[in-house]
């Protein structure tokens, strides 16, 4: 009887509606917009080191794995201007 009753209290009902909508993109766009900071923080950072000592870190695992990432975001545009084209649909439609 308590389980069901806990269930009960911590279910949230989501609706996907402009709001959320405009929510879901706005915390997209805060990522990508980190993630391109950091990517010219670091392209800065490896040509103050030179060539030379940026050549142990590119060849890291870590470094695969934030270039491997920063090709998903790359790739995730096009996701993106879907979900702002959708977004755009929910406003006309509201109007």
């Amino acid at each position: 009887m308590e389980e069901k009753e806990i269930t009960q209290t911590t279910e949230i009902e989501i609706e996907w509606n402009q709001e959320s909508a405009e929510l879901a993109y706005s915390v997209i766009a805060r990522y990508v917009e980190h993630t391109q900071v950091s990517g010219i923080i670091i392209a800065l950072l490896a040509s103050a080191l030179g060539e030379e000592r940026v050549k142990s870190i590119a060849n890291s695992e870590y470094w695969q794995s934030y270039m491997a990432s920063k090709r998903s975001i790359t790739d995730a545009k096009d996701d993106v201007t879907k979900l702002t084209r959708l977004i755009e649909q929910l406003r006309n439609n509201g109007a």
